[in-house]
């Protein structure tokens, strides 16, 4: 029989180990990588003559906008390289509504927390319609031309 001082001992032991057992699942949660889903085949978007010079469309297929100037075409992912956010079009900027990251029309970061430019993805024309390839990035100054 437990008298009442080893009865809180015993208690408080317990309380312990729970915690010590909350702490070592969520690390362990934290430091595996998340079961990955099989990423998607380039999406395609349609034929180039269907967007304007200096336009701006987003694919929510493929979480990106397509852009088009004078350059040629150019894809630009909407995933916040700060921690994973979808990034909106507010105007001339793009913005992060989870941590207030901006960025230009270009990607580039206007203000943080984010420190990297948002990723440009890589453009192919699949059956005479643009596809974003959101598996591969492509340097910011690469144009799709459809000559």
């Amino acid at each position: 029989q437990l008298n009442r001082r080893q009865f809180l001992v015993w208690l408080g032991n317990a309380g312990l180990l729970l915690t010590a057992w909350g702490l070592a699942r969520g690390t362990l949660r934290f430091l595996r990588p998340p079961i990955t889903q099989t990423l998607p085949p380039p999406v395609k978007v349609g034929p180039p003559g269907d967007f304007a010079l200096d336009s701006l469309t987003f694919v929510p297929a493929a979480t990106a906008w397509l852009g088009r100037d004078d350059g040629g075409f150019f894809a630009l992912s909407a995933i916040c390289p700060h921690l994973g956010c979808a990034i909106r079009q507010s105007g001339e900027t793009y913005e992060c509504p989870c941590h207030g990251s901006r960025f230009n029309g270009h990607g580039d970061v206007l203000n943080g927390p984010a420190t990297l430019p948002m990723t440009y993805l890589a453009l192919t024309l699949d059956d005479d319609e643009l596809a974003i390839d959101v598996t591969k990035t492509a340097p910011p100054e690469t144009r799709y031309s459809h000559d």
